[in-house]
């Protein structure tokens, strides 16, 4: 697709496509922020006026997104059967979420599995998904799980005492585009997990609308939109290569998004 074609497509999208709250959200968070993956895990239709809806029904549906909601499905899934390994184990529970947004797939979980022997930390850079967090927690009455700032980069504030035994990154590494800094992120994890704990962790294989959503969407930052494909093989390796054991991948049938469960040693 051409320049011009991308300028009349961000054109349409910035007018009558923002009558789409889902496309209005793409523009006003950014299309990988943690409030516009809520709103499609959500999946229901709403925009201005009737074309608002359609236009919404029609963005909530693409393949992408549909991959997207299958990957909190796997997500939760491998998340659960960390818990129930632990607890087989006879273990209290510390999880922590590295980058979590308003941490819906974490708050799920919690509400099904119970609470009474896990401890939750979920940590944001933005504030405002750290206050949304905490009201849609306080909202399932779970009260041993707190959201506090943090940067899931910064080696140093993954230092706790005890240590996580369940680390969880999810939709985090897709937009880093530098592999160095993917790989050290994993050597960090592993350092500061407690032995025998595991790391759930999302990657996106493919896109199927790559470039045009690079070119006419921007990220969380409001920044140029740059999404990171690496394949399944890929993680495993710098997984393995961090010292972890990959126990579990799932994928979706179309192959965006894999989850992994990973385990230390």
């Amino acid at each position: 697709m051409n320049k011009m074609l991308y300028t009349l497509a961000r054109g349409f999208f910035k007018t009558i496509g923002r009558s789409s709250q889902g496309i209005y959200l793409c523009f006003e968070e950014g299309l990988t922020s943690g409030k516009t993956v809520d709103y499609v895990y959500n999946n229901k239709a709403h925009g201005s006026f009737l074309i608002g809806k359609l236009i919404d029904r029609q963005f909530l549906n693409h393949p992408g997104w549909e991959g997207v909601r299958q990957r909190r499905k796997n997500l939760e899934a491998l998340i659960f059967k960390a818990i129930q390994e632990l607890r087989m184990q006879g273990k209290s529970i510390f999880m922590l979420d590295i980058a979590s947004g308003p941490a819906a797939y974490i708050l799920s979980v919690l509400a099904n599995v119970g609470e009474h022997d896990i401890t939750t930390v979920c940590r944001d850079l933005d504030d405002r998904w750290l206050v949304e967090g905490r009201q849609a927690a306080k909202a399932k009455n779970l009260k041993k799980i707190r959201f506090e700032k943090g940067d899931a980069l910064d080696a140093s504030s993954l230092n706790f005492d005890p240590k996580p035994n369940l680390i969880v990154a999810s939709g985090f590494y897709d937009w880093i585009v530098d592999d160095d800094t993917v790989k050290s992120s994993f050597s960090a994890i592993y350092k500061n997990l407690d032995d025998q704990g595991f790391f759930v962790i999302t990657n996106q294989m493919a896109h199927p609308n790559l470039e045009f959503v690079e070119q006419v969407f921007t990220d969380f930052n409001h920044e140029p939109l740059r999404m990171t494909m690496r394949s399944e093989a890929k993680i495993q390796k710098w997984l393995t290569d961090a010292g972890f054991t990959v126990d579990t991948t799932l994928k979706d049938l179309k192959g965006y998004y894999s989850v992994t469960k990973a385990r230390k040693n």
